[in-house]
């Protein structure tokens, strides 16, 4: 090994949560920290190189919550009080917007169909926003369950999403009333994979904490909700969309209808390895390759092959 290249076998600066592709899918950029103030790691997929870049504009008891890339390239992410952009060749942030008063920002995912980012939030009356437009802000219905948590879009617009603790499966629908778009989630619950108790005393649910979607299948970490420590890595095929006659999502399943769904889906969930710290997902825009961390390694999926990432620090 040359002087001053160091290979990277364990992920020394990491925090488990989100990660994003570039657009080109030539690099990752995945939350990170450094001497435990914020930080971005970006991975050059081609050299095999990892680099952390500094957030100096953050204060160092502030971190990210989220990243995504969109259809132009641009990054943005999230942290408690605000949504950015990020510039990863001068690690400087551009403010977007500022969280509303009483409302915490939380996870962004970007959504190639409608071309839009949207961002969740802790407001229970409020909880998922979106814009294509910097200077747009625009509510998204979702009635009956207003916790969504790490959602993530595939290529084709399908949306995952945790809520407490469940893996669900929809879409955003969009309506047109007096010449206005209006839109809001359709979605249904496709695995329930959380472990819900009740005690006097820590809590030990285990629940969906970060999702990666493929071209066949679906990555999860199942982390501890409302504590830490203890965390599973696991693995189960995509669904199948049941369309109505109008194309839109069927969601009017009848008890014999749904519950073969969560047999089959239970059934084929296979745990991939025990780790609380696993997770930062990525999944390359064409949905070929699946980035992650397990065990203190960086991993890569290229069609169903797993390969250990050994990065070098650039």
């Amino acid at each position: 090994m040359s002087a001053g290249v160091l290979v990277h076998w364990v992920v020394t600066h990491c925090v488990a949560g989100d990660a994003a592709f570039s657009r080109d899918g030539k690099r990752i950029y995945a939350l990170g920290e450094i001497d435990t103030r914020p930080a971005v790691q970006e991975i050059e997929l081609g050299g095999r190189t990892i680099r952390d870049i500094a957030l100096t504009q953050l204060a160092s008891n502030d971190w990210l919550r989220g990243i995504t890339c969109s259809d132009e390239g641009r990054i943005f992410c999230t942290t408690k009080g605000s949504l950015w952009s990020f510039d990863p060749g001068s690690g400087a942030l551009t403010k977007i917007r500022d969280a509303p008063s009483g409302t915490n920002f939380w996870r962004v995912a970007f959504d190639p169909k409608l071309h839009a980012t949207f961002v969740t939030t802790d407001d229970r009356e409020a909880p998922l926003f979106m814009f294509r437009k910097e200077d747009e802000w625009i509510p998204v219905r979702m009635r009956r369950h207003p916790n969504p948590s790490c959602p993530v879009f595939s290529a084709s617009g399908e949306l995952f999403f945790s809520e407490y603790g469940d893996l669900w499966h929809g879409e955003i629908q969009t309506d047109t009333f007096d010449g206005e778009d209006h839109f809001s989630v359709a979605a249904y619950r496709y695995v329930p994979l959380a472990t819900q108790e009740t005690e006097n005393a820590s809590p030990s649910e285990i629940g969906v904490a970060d999702i990666g979607v493929s071209r066949e299948a679906i990555y999860v970490q199942l982390s501890r909700m409302g504590g830490s420590g203890d965390g599973w890595f696991a693995r189960l095929p995509r669904p199948v969309p049941k369309r109505t006659n109008e194309q839109s999502l069927d969601l009017l399943y009848k008890p014999n209808e749904r519950l073969p769904v969560y047999q089959k889906s239970l059934s084929s969930l296979k745990i991939l390895g025990e780790d609380s710290r696993a997770g930062q997902i990525a999944v390359s825009p064409d949905e070929r390759r699946v980035y992650y961390v397990m065990h203190g390694k960086h991993w890569l999926v290229t069609n169903g092959k797993t390969e250990e990432l050994r990065l070098t620090e650039k």
